[in-house]
């Protein structure tokens, strides 16, 4: 194992989750971008209340409306979107990297979801 490997890895925290029956997409989400997404929690909840576009959302609409909006402002604004993908992505070993690559779309989605949600429970 690398260095880089050896560090970027032991700092996740551990999160359990079924892979017995999961695709290689499903297991790549599980065992890398929901620890990661895990250990980058902190840092989300403040960015999104430090970000003025964001924090809006959370002041003045009721739960339900927070959820169309902060979806709506992830596709309208891709600076903040990408912003909250690089702090995934910039946990991912060079491996790691190269996988998401393959299928950067995919996981952009998928990534983008689960900050939305995060971000939506966090600010409850």
């Amino acid at each position: 194992m690398s260095r880089e490997t050896e560090l970027l890895q032991n700092l996740r925290p551990d999160v359990f989750t079924e892979n017995d029956h999961a695709t290689p997409i499903e297991r790549f989400q599980n065992e890398v971008l929901r620890p990661i997404l895990k250990f980058q929690h902190d840092l989300f909840v403040a960015e999104s209340k430090s970000n003025v576009i964001l924090d809006h959302c959370f002041k003045r609409m009721i739960q339900e409306e927070q959820r169309a909006e902060v979806k709506n402002v992830f596709a309208k604004n891709t600076g903040i979107k990408y912003q909250f993908i690089g702090m995934v992505t910039g946990l991912m070993t060079t491996e790691e990297f190269q996988q998401y690559q393959l299928n950067k779309s995919d996981f952009d989605k998928r990534i983008t979801a689960m900050v939305i949600e995060r971000l939506i429970d966090s600010r409850r």
